[in-house]
């Protein structure tokens, strides 16, 4: 794939992403009243940090991938989602039998961010860079040529 297709898909899938935690987070801006006040003070809080916390491991996850052959990106997601995910579901399950049904939204755009900002990470920032992407394969390591322009695309402001 050219670089110019990578910095494409890598754009469209970070749009993607946008979309979709706009799409699910957008309806908390519509409620009212105290508790939903604070509901909605916690439900971007949560996005926010997903998307740091995510994208860190993300970052981390590339880097591990890169590291050793026989290492993939849905291998990394499978260590790095899975604790995060039985949490989520273990709190919305519990939420549920409490009876707590606003809080449930908060749990689920927590995870949700916190995938996104992986994902990104491990795939649309480094497409946006023209670096290669695998989902199953294995990575090619970065060299010091990748590296001879300077500093990461992100860095250079």
């Amino acid at each position: 794939m050219t670089v110019w297709r990578r910095r494409l898909a890598g754009a469209l899938w970070l749009a993607a992403w946008c979309a979709v935690l706009y799409t699910f987070a957008a309806p908390w801006r519509r409620l009212g009243g105290l508790e939903s006040e604070r509901l909605r003070y916690l439900e971007w809080w949560v996005l926010f940090a997903g998307i740091a916390a995510g994208y860190t491991a993300g970052c981390l996850a590339r880097e591990w991938v890169q590291g050793a052959s026989g290492r993939s990106h849905a291998r990394a997601l499978r260590v790095a989602l899975y604790p995060p995910a039985a949490i989520a579901a273990a709190g919305l399950v519990g939420l549920a039998v409490a009876g707590e049904r606003g809080p449930i939204g908060v749990a689920a755009t927590a995870f949700l961010a916190y995938w996104a900002g992986m994902d990104v990470a491990f795939g649309a920032v480094p497409l946006m860079e023209g670096r290669p992407y695998s989902f199953a394969g294995d990575l090619p390591a970065e060299t010091d040529d990748d590296e001879a322009d300077g500093r990461e695309a992100w860095d250079r402001f």
